[in-house]
Order: structure tokens, then sequence, then C-alpha cells
């Protein structure tokens, strides 16, 4: 079981990580990784993080802001301008999550 400093330094990292992914739009290498990692672990609380992830992509993207994913078919970065890319690209890595 988590003591309350380490739930409190994982609420903060995840802020943290949605104001980086609000402001930046970057999901690299060792992101994807982490939640590729969280989705296939596949219990509820996991799959709800990426979710929760996802839909600050989502946000930006909405916004008219570019994003920079991680494409590991091609091992390198490819931009998202719309969210019909997002969508094809969260459906492509993360089948079956439900992002609204």
């Amino acid at each position: 079981m988590l003591d309350q400093k380490s739930m409190d330094e994982a609420r903060k990292w995840n802020a943290e990580l949605d104001a980086a992914l609000q402001s930046g739009g970057v999901v690299d290498q060792p992101l994807y990784l982490r939640l590729l990692e969280a989705y296939r672990y596949d219990a509820a609380s996991s799959v709800g993080w990426v979710e929760a992830k996802m839909r600050v992509l989502l946000s930006r993207v909405r916004q008219g802001k570019d994003l920079s994913l991680f494409d590991p078919s091609l091992r390198e970065q490819t931009v998202a301008q719309s969210e019909l890319r997002l969508r094809s690209w969260i459906g492509e890595n993360f089948p079956g999550l439900s992002v609204k």
C-alpha cells in the first residue's frame, strides 16, 4: 500500500505530466512505452490512467494545436494535426480504449 507521501508524489507527477501534454503535446518513446505498459496491465485504474492522458491530448488537438506522437511502426515521431489522426493513432496503439 502506498503511503501518503508516495500518493502525493504520484498526484504531483500526474499533474505535471498533464500540464506537459497540454502545453507541448509530445508523446515520446519513453512515455509511449509507459502508456502501453499501463494499457496492457489491463486493470481499471491503469487503463483509466491511459484514457485520462488521451483526453488531455484530445483537448489539445481540439484547440487546433499539433501533437507529436511516437509511432512504433516507424520508430519515430509523427505529427497529428487533427482529432481524426489522434483517434487513428489511439486505435492503432490502444485498441478498444474509450476516449470521449
